[in-house]
């Protein structure tokens, strides 16, 4: 008979008594869901990958911050949730641009054929927004066409920061759900 393996909080234990082999087995453990998770939230598959190597190396390093008041699970996926939050953020305001996309901008953004696809994706954009709810629109164009923080997208909508980062999230898988539906997949 095979014996149980051990929870993750039990190998996370072990794993901060100097035990090396038993954040390898941690790593295996949560390494699937955690990327599935993680890519989710970013859509990019090498981002996604760097951002789980990312959360492994944060939890590894940071062994006196888990108390468990909740599972490993939970505080693994946490980290990733807000590491791939963060380079959303980074990466929307502009604070990052990869460098194969500047360079592509550079050397293609003046050909007849890169502006007809950029104004077929602002009107598939726009023709998506407008099947959408109204709250969803509003917050869409609030936070992404306005450029406003998610809390002054919460004061001009009346609403608290967690409402709308709840609509935003809504929003935007209404929104993919539409552009996928129309065979459109830039966004």
């Amino acid at each position: 008979m095979e014996p149980e393996p051990l929870s993750g909080e039990e190998l996370y234990e072990r794993f901060r008594k100097g035990d090396l082999s038993a954040f390898e087995e941690l790593v295996e453990v949560y390494k699937e869901p955690l990327f599935s998770f993680i890519k989710g939230i970013v859509t990019d598959w090498h981002d996604a990958e760097d951002l789980l190597i990312e959360t492994f190396a944060q939890l590894a390093l940071s062994t006196s911050q888990f108390e468990g008041r909740a599972s490993l699970k939970t505080y693994i996926f946490t980290i990733g949730r807000n590491l791939a939050v963060k380079h959303l953020k980074t990466h929307r305001r502009g604070g990052f641009v990869p460098y194969d996309d500047a360079l592509n901008a550079l050397i293609d953004d003046d050909t007849p054929e890169r502006s007809f696809e950029r104004q077929e994706n602002k009107r598939a954009l726009h023709e998506a927004l407008k099947t959408l709810k109204e709250q969803y629109r509003v917050v869409l164009e609030l936070l992404y066409f306005e450029d406003m923080s998610y809390t002054e997208a919460a004061a001009a909508m009346h609403k608290s920061v967690d409402q709308v980062n709840n609509l935003a999230y809504r929003a935007k898988a209404a929104l993919r759900k539409r552009l996928a539906k129309n065979k459109f997949s830039a966004f």
